[in-house]
């Protein structure tokens, strides 16, 4: 059954946007070039925060991706980026993006914040918004 994971990074500070972007791309091109993955985006949201989702035939290939550089050592880093880093995971029959509605009610009911220096209240209560809708695409 395919596995999705979406994290949700909040920045401490916007001077660190330049820096953490770079990192972010790589992650995500690392992702859809991996084994075993079947989908992967992105969303800059209000506040500093990004959003990111991808869905994975399997557990095993995901940890393999999240075990191997770059993202390994860009993980590392979350403590220097960010005031608000959570992390969910569950299995899904369809391998299709959950909707970033969607992801949201995953991460704040079943999320995991990692330990960081300069923690927000929200990065351990998983109280913060929705992240904003996408404009609709026109034809």
């Amino acid at each position: 059954m395919p596995v999705i994971v979406v994290t949700r990074l909040r920045l401490r500070d916007p001077a660190l946007l330049d820096e953490f972007f770079t990192d972010a791309v790589a992650a995500i091109e690392q992702a859809m070039k991996s084994e075993g993955n079947l989908g992967a985006d992105a969303l800059a949201d209000a506040d500093n925060a990004w959003w990111s989702v991808t869905a994975w035939q399997e557990r095993r290939l995901m940890q393999a991706y999240v075990d191997s550089e770059p993202h390994l050592g860009i993980s590392a880093r979350l403590d220097h980026y960010c005031d608000e880093a959570t992390f969910v995971d569950w299995e899904q029959a369809s391998p299709a993006l959950p909707d970033w509605q969607t992801s949201w009610r995953h991460l704040t009911a079943d999320g995991k914040a990692a330990d960081l220096t300069h923690a927000s209240t929200a990065n351990q209560t998983l109280d913060f918004p929705p992240p904003v809708q996408p404009p609709a695409s026109v034809s």
